[in-house]
């Protein structure tokens, strides 16, 4: 005797409007990028069909709140031109190329040197990923910094004071893409 059961079947399809199959896309058909912590937590998450550039307004964005001891406590969804969070695919994950760090002073504000200071403003949000020595400024999921006044290929972090942060030694990467300055809600 065969029993069938009446709840959700595990199949590659669902059923969608007028009783049409529909194909679940697998996350192997999509492209994923991720800005991490220091712990190797995912905090900024992105989504797009495959082939799709950063910089295309295609991309589904997310960001991932983690506690100590490494478990997701919290997920928000980047903001729209209508400032509501949208879960579709319809934003810029960066147009922007990451800053490479050639120095950071310990000091009131902290002052970042970089290569090329590229289309970073004042009031820009960033990340600081991959230093050596001054790893107190490594991206930890909450440590987003605001830029401050520009001079050349310098910049402050605002409101840093990194007078008791250990002596930079090398590396690093400033990230100030779309991602990072996004609302998120």
């Amino acid at each position: 005797m065969t029993t069938q059961s009446s709840g959700p079947k595990n199949r590659p399809f669902k059923y969608g409007a007028d009783d049409r199959r529909q194909f679940i896309v697998q996350d192997s058909e999509v492209s994923m990028v991720c800005i991490n912590d220091t712990s190797g937590n995912p905090v900024f998450v992105g989504r797009a069909k495959s082939g799709t550039t950063l910089s295309e307004p295609k991309w589904q964005i997310r960001k991932v709140t983690w506690d100590s001891n490494s478990s997701p406590t919290r997920v928000e969804w980047a903001e729209n031109s209508d400032s509501k969070a949208t879960t579709n695919y319809e934003l810029i994950w960066s147009a922007d190329t990451d800053l490479t760090i050639t120095g950071i002073t310990q000091a009131n504000p902290a002052v970042v040197t970089v290569s090329s200071i590229g289309d970073l403003v004042n009031g820009d949000k960033i990340i600081i990923q991959s230093v050596t020595g001054m790893t107190e400024v490594n991206f930890d999921g909450s440590n987003i910094y605001t830029v401050a006044g520009i001079a050349g290929a310098t910049f402050q972090l605002q409101g840093i004071d990194s007078s008791g942060f250990t002596a930079y030694t090398s590396g690093g990467t400033v990230n100030f893409g779309a991602v990072v300055n996004h609302n998120y809600s």
